[in-house]
């Protein structure tokens, strides 16, 4: 079975269980999330080594602060890539960022559901 995108338990734990924090936390990610993205890739296609340290060294951190380990370890291997500076397997690290990252999106839109419900409240 595959490592969920996000441990729902650390989070909540993490945030004490407070459903509008963690929904704002979440909305911020969200916020966030494209333009990580749009960078990486960018930053992909033009071999941008500097700007790929640190654009996935950014969302490693934001993914981590969200518990989500498999998409934290996806952005820290083209991190490391950048720092490097080996692109030779780049394509395929970022496809694999991509999907780990809609993995977590789809799971934190869920959770943020279940926080608005248990807060009494849904947008």
């Amino acid at each position: 079975m595959a490592t969920p995108a996000v441990d729902r338990d650390a989070l909540v734990e993490l945030l004490d269980g407070n459903p509008d924090v963690i929904v704002t936390l979440i909305d911020s990610f969200l916020d966030d999330c494209s333009d990580y993205m749009d960078a990486i890739r960018a930053a992909v296609e033009s071999r941008d080594a500097e700007a790929l340290e640190r654009e996935a060294h950014g969302l490693k951190g934001a993914t981590g602060s969200l518990r989500a380990s498999p998409s934290s370890e996806a952005a820290q291997t083209l991190e490391e890539m950048a720092h490097t500076g080996d692109f030779g397997d780049a394509e395929a690290a970022l496809e694999t960022l991509e999907a780990e990252i809609d993995r977590l999106k789809d799971e934190l839109r869920a959770l943020r559901t279940a926080c608005q419900e248990a807060a009494g409240r849904v947008d």
